[in-house]
Order: C-alpha cells, then sequence, then structure tokens
C-alpha cells in the first residue's frame, strides 16, 4: 500500500525514515486512476492506515482527511443537523460540509506544494448554497461559521473575521428576502460577487463563473442563473439535493484539475490525496456515490488520489502463504485507459492485510513475554491490529507489574486503558457497544446455527428477555459484517466471526464461573443439544460438541467408538475436528478413566481402540483450546492414537489414519488446531 497503490496515485514516492527521508517524483500514468477502498472488520487498523498514510505524506504533498461515519467529519467546528430537522432545509448536507473541509484542508497547505490551490468553482458553489435563508436551528450560526472557514486562508481568526462575515451577510440580506421561490437570485448573485473576488481575485472569480455558465444546471442561462438553480436544487426534493451535490463534486475536481496546469504536469507536481474513513456508514455511502457518479461522469483530467476504508468481512485467521492482492501485497499501476461501464467499475478493492507474526511480536518493544504469547495474540487477533495491540498493552503492563502474562491467562488480564476491566471484556465493549447486544450474544454464543439461537432466546437473556431478541442480534451481526468461514462439516455458527465468538465464550465462561454445578452452562449446552438429539439416540455431530462442552467425554466416545465401522475415515475426522473444537468449561472437570461400558462396538473386553478415540478426543479437545500453547506430550499421544486407529481399521481407512498420523502432529506444532485440520488428505 504505502510502496506501490499510494506512490501510482499521487507521483510521489516516499522513502526511509525521518530524518533520512527521501521523495521521488514519478512519471504520470497514462489514463485515470481509480478509487481505493480498504476493506477490514471491527478494530483491523483500518483508521490506523489512513493516519500512517496522513503521517508519511504530510510533509510532502497536500492531503485531506475526514470520517466519513460522523456528522462533523471529525471537526468540531461544523455544526450538524439537530436529530428532528428536515435535512431537506439545512443550508448544508454531508456532502457540502465534507467538500467545505477539503477546500479548507488542501488550501492551505504551504506553497512549496506547488503554489496556493484555490477552489473558485466549489466556493461559488458553496456560497451559493449557503446563501439561503436559515430556517432550521442554528442554522444561521452554523451559515456564519461556513462563511468564516473560507476567510481562514486571508483573514486572522477574531473580531476582523466575525465583522467582516456580518457585513457580507447584511449586504447580502438587504435584497429580497431568500425563500424557495422569489429573490433567490439577487441574493445568491450578491453573496457570490461579495465574497468570491476577495477570497480568490478577479481573475479567478471569473474563471469560476464561467465554468457555472456552462454546467446547465438550469438549462441556458448565465452563471448567477446556474448558481441559483444550484441553491434552489439543494433545497428541493432528495433527488434535486443529490442532482446539485454532484454539480458541487464536480466543481471539486474540476478546480484540482484547473491547478495542474502544462508546466506542472511536466514537473510531476504531486496530486492531493483524499483519506476518508468509514466509507461504508450511514452517512458515507451517499457521499461515496456521489464522488464515484462524478468520476465518472465527468471528462478526464487531473485527478486527486483517493482512498477510502470500509467495514467487511475477514478470514478468520491471518494466512502467512496468502498471495490475493491487499494492502500488503498490491500491483500497480491501478490506472485505466478505458472507461468501466459503471460508476462502480472505478473502485479498486484491497482487503486489509493482518498484521503477521513478526510485527506482532515486535510490538512487544523491549519486554519479554512467556514462550508462546506473541503466537497467541496472534492467532486469536485474526492479525487484526487493534485486537491484537489492546492484547500485547495488556501483556506488557502485566510483566512491568510482575505479574503473570502466560497465553492461558491473557485474556483476564487488566485492560491497559482500563485497568478495572479484563482486556476480553474491554475489546467486547468496542466491538459490541451495546450492553443489552453483548448480553445477547454471550449467550448466543454456543449456537452452531441460526435454529440453535433460536431455541436459546427462549430462555436467555434471563430477564426483560423480548420475542425479538434473537432477530435485534442476527440484525447487528449483519450489519457488522461478522461472517468468516464457518465450521467444517456443519452450517455457519450463529457468530461466525471466530475472534468474537472467542471473546464471547470467554465472557459466558467468567460469569458463570463461581456457580454451583455449572447450572448455566450446563442448561446453555444441554438445551442446545436435545435439538440435534432429542430422544438421545443417533447423536450428530453437533450434539457430540455440546456434550463435550459439559466434559460428557462418555458419550462422545462411544458415540465415535460406534462409528468407526459404519463411515469412512475422512468423513470420521471431519467430525472429531469440529467436535474437539468446542468451547471448555469454565472450571475444570475431572477427567475420569477411559471405560468400555454401554459401547456396543466393544467386544471382548478390548479397549484399545476405544481408549484410541478416549485419548484423541481428550488431547485434541486440550490442544485446541483457543489459548493453548503446542504441547509436545498431547501432540505425541494424538499422532499415537491415530497410528493406533490405522492399525485397527481395514485398507483404505487406514492409509487415511496414517496420513492423518504423520500430518496432524506437524500442523498442530504450527500452531493449527481443531475445526482447522485436515480432513481429506
Amino acid at each position: 500500500m504505502f510502496e506501490t497503490v499510494v506512490p501510482s496515485l499521487v507521483g510521489l514516492e516516499v522513502t526511509g525514515q525521518a530524518p533520512a527521508v527521501r521523495t521521488r517524483r514519478l512519471p504520470v500514468p497514462n489514463g485515470t486512476p481509480p478509487v481505493v477502498e480498504c476493506s477490514g472488520g471491527r478494530l483491523s487498523g483500518r483508521t490506523a492506515l489512513l493516519a500512517g498514510l496522513d503521517a508519511r505524506y504530510a510533509a510532502h504533498l497536500r492531503r485531506a482527511s475526514a470520517d466519513l461515519g460522523r456528522p462533523d467529519l471529525g471537526r468540531a467546528d461544523l455544526a450538524p443537523a439537530a436529530d428532528d430537522e428536515d435535512p431537506t432545509r439545512r443550508n448544508a448536507s454531508h456532502a457540502s460540509d465534507l467538500l467545505f473541509h477539503l477546500r479548507q484542508e488542501l488550501s492551505r497547505r504551504p506553497g512549496d506544494f506547488g503554489g496556493t490551490l484555490a477552489f473558485p468553482r466549489l466556493t461559488q458553489g458553496l456560497l451559493a448554497v449557503t446563501s439561503w435563508q436559515a430556517v432550521g436551528a442554528g442554522e444561521a450560526e452554523a451559515a456564519v461559521g461556513r462563511l468564516e472557514s473560507l476567510l481562514r486562508e486571508t483573514v486572522a481568526a477574531g473580531p476582523a473575521r466575525r465583522a467582516r462575515v456580518a457585513q457580507w451577510m447584511q449586504q447580502a440580506a438587504a435584497g429580497p428576502a431568500a425563500g424557495p421561490a422569489a429573490g433567490a437570485n439577487p441574493l445568491v448573485a450578491a453573496l457570490v460577487d461579495l465574497v468570491t473576488p476577495e477570497l480568490l481575485g478577479p481573475s479567478a472569480h471569473r474563471h469560476g463563473l464561467r465554468w457555472w455558465a456552462l454546467r446547465q444546471v438550469a438549462g441556458p442561462g448565465p452563471d448567477h442563473v446556474q448558481l441559483s438553480e444550484l441553491a434552489r436544487r439543494f433545497r428541493g426534493d432528495p433527488d434535486d439535493r443529490e442532482v446539485a451535490e454532484r454539480h458541487l463534486m464536480a466543481a471539486f475536481l474540476a478546480d484540482i484539475d484547473s491547478h495542474y496546469t502544462w508546466s506542472r504536469r511536466m514537473n510531476r507536481l504531486p496530486r492531493p490525496l483524499l483519506l476518508l474513513d468509514n466509507a461504508h456508514s450511514r452517512l458515507g455511502r451517499p457521499v461515496v456515490r456521489t464522488l464515484l457518479q462524478v468520476w465518472h461522469e465527468e471528462p478526464p483530467g487531473t485527478r486527486p488520489g483517493v482512498i477510502t476504508t470500509v467495514l467487511a468481512g475477514e478470514p478468520s485467521g491471518p494466512d502467512a502463504d496468502d498471495t490475493a492482492p491487499s494492502t500488503r501485497r498490491a500491483g500497480s499501476p491501478f490506472w485505466r485507459q478505458d472507461r468501466p461501464g459503471t460508476a462502480a467499475g472505478w473502485t479498486v478493492r484491497l482487503p486489509l492485510a493482518g498484521l503477521g507474526l513478526e510485527e506482532v511480536t515486535l510490538m512487544f518493544g523491549t519486554e519479554h513475554p512467556p514462550s508462546g504469547t506473541a503466537r497467541v495474540v496472534h492467532r486469536l487477533s485474526a492479525g487484526r491490529a487493534g485486537i491484537a495491540h489492546a492484547l500485547v498493552e495488556a501483556a506488557c503492563r502485566a510483566i512491568r507489574h510482575g505479574d503473570s502474562a502466560e497465553p492461558r491467562w491473557l485474556l483476564d488480564l487488566p485492560a491497559h486503558d482500563a485497568p478495572a476491566r479484563t482486556v476480553h471484556e474491554q475489546l467486547l465493549r468496542v466491538l459490541v457497544p451495546g450492553e443489552r447486544d453483548r448480553e445477547r450474544l454471550t449467550f448466543y454464543s454456543p449456537a452452531l446455527d441460526d435454529g440453535a439461537a433460536d431455541l436459546l432466546g427462549a430462555y436467555y437473556p434471563r430477564t426483560d428477555r423480548s420475542p425479538l431478541d434473537v432477530q435485534e442480534a442476527r440484525r447487528l451481526l449483519e450489519r457488522n459484517h461478522w461472517a468468516a468461514a464457518a465450521h467444517q462439516a456443519v452450517d455457519a455458527p450463529f457468530v461466525q466471526d471466530r475472534t468474537l465468538r472467542t471473546l464471547l465464550g470467554h465472557r459466558l465462561a467468567a460469569q458463570v464461573a463461581g456457580e454451583p454445578g455449572m447450572q448455566t452452562w450446563r442448561h446453555l449446552h444441554g438445551t442446545v443439544r436435545t435439538r440435534y438429539a432429542p430422544n438421545a439416540t443417533g447423536l450428530p455431530d453437533q450434539a457430540l460438541y455440546h456434550a463435550l462442552a459439559v466434559h460428557d467425554t462418555g458419550v462422545v466416545v462411544r458415540t465415535l467408538h460406534q462409528r468407526l465401522a459404519e463411515r469412512s475415515a475422512a468423513d470420521w475426522l471431519a467430525s472429531v475436528n469440529l467436535i474437539c473444537s468446542a468451547p471448555h468449561p469454565p472450571t475444570p472437570v475431572p477427567t475420569a478413566a477411559a471405560t468400555n461400558e454401554q459401547c456396543q462396538a466393544c467386544q471382548h473386553g478390548d479397549l484399545a481402540v476405544h481408549q484410541a478415540i478416549d485419548l484423541l478426543v481428550r488431547n485434541l479437545w486440550v490442544q485446541s483450546h483457543p489459548l493453548s500453547a503446542p504441547t509436545g506430550a498431547l501432540i505425541d499421544s494424538i499422532r499415537l492414537q491415530l497410528l493406533t486407529l490405522a492399525q485397527y481399521t481395514g485398507a483404505a481407512d487406514q492409509a487415511v489414519f496414517f496420513q492423518a498420523h504423520e500430518t496432524w502432529p506437524g500442523r498442530l506444532r504450527r500452531w493449527y488446531q481443531a475445526p482447522d485440520l485436515p480432513t481429506r488428505l
């Protein structure tokens, strides 16, 4: 991303670290650049990526950042609309506020970046929009604030600026009242003619008006007629406002294009960089749609580099061997010589690359965590920067305080930014901000499918239950794109994102840990277990998964032993893979000796196969705890049990078990766990 994508978009390569930073201007590729969309899940580092780009290019080119998910775009000086205010009755919208903000950010950069970047077309359009009579609560102050923002380059803050704006407003309002019909032209013309020449000079003012005269906003007519129609459409219905916003966006791009004269292009003057966070949000989607539509419809020209971020689903874990395009591995250039069929065709989508193990290790700095801690953080976080950072900081805090930072206790350490809470609770507060949402998902997290969640919804949460609890929880998961690869051989779990499911499961275990006999834990898993086997016969994998969660290993081993002669080895191993990924109870349960009582598959008291299955299930389950590091003794035992099964099965199955005995131990030592072990060998 830093080495290829952004340098291609802006025409500037920045290498090295301060104070030995080097820059190199790049040739301008043929064609038109795309809009790059970086996608990632919650706490994956989307905002951090943009912050890193902003920091790298701050001293070298014009750039502007905005959080499209916030009404104020991340700026305290913007006045958002009241919650109950009709958006069509405002003098501004999210799109126009963004353009005000981008204009200000790109205009105030030092002259070293190739002279002052003026925005005559955009300024005139924004003035026309702002000139309408304020009718909403607080709109008078907001309109003054926006006019003041136009003065920031030429008039210092303080009484002088406020007096200048007041003078403009009085002079412009001295004509006919500004209403939705008559009287619009004089007010628009007065304000544009008063303000633009002072801000930009008469020449830029004339160039801007000439551009608006050719826009045909209202059909044939002079510049002021076009600007008046722009203001009228902006205050019209949603479709009219969208048209007006497209004209404003076109003015913004045209102003940038006109800045890059022949001589500046020949000198390879770097282009501006726009960093737009949370483009997936309710406020952000319409703005980006407008940008892409204008990008598609307007004639080719010099365009800024645009990087957006969106919330999207992710893989369930980092894959070091993945070579698919991402923010870490992206070819260049992306520029298009042709014109795509739709506006969406201008978007290039790059998934946000997860952190690698080396990057997680470097996050510990000079601290030396216990062996395996970095690996557990890497696996548990699925490479998401925000989650990894919280876990690493919690471990470093524990080390500095002389407390244990062993991987098994990682999620119960105090959070570095909120020591009164555990790190898993603090992470969940960020991932799922609503307390009731967290409570719902905590109790529904054991469900392996939607039907199981519906069943649990009849009992949990334990207070203030609603018939719509499960539906609302399902919508929350969908909105947040918490969808990852499902467990093997079963439908997708209700909470598909494995990291979130692990955190919720840990929270559930912590909540019920003090109960006598693990009542809630047993009821949760027992309730769902009966869904799959109401008569306790013909137990499917899902029922055995919940049986193992309450440490009912007897029924698990007996059923698997009986299946050994009924199913292929590959299917049998797939079942073991799912079953042994079951959550662990909140308190340790004493381990009983293996027995073949009630096992119909056992004959003549021979316990060899039964014991092998029992040890395989127990050891693989322990080894597959989300916070477990590879344990040599457990892995050696798993290898031995698979070899034993190979010895007691027919030729076809023997080959599969023998290959599993060769491959599974190596995978386990490389930090793989159930349900991710290979079964089709």
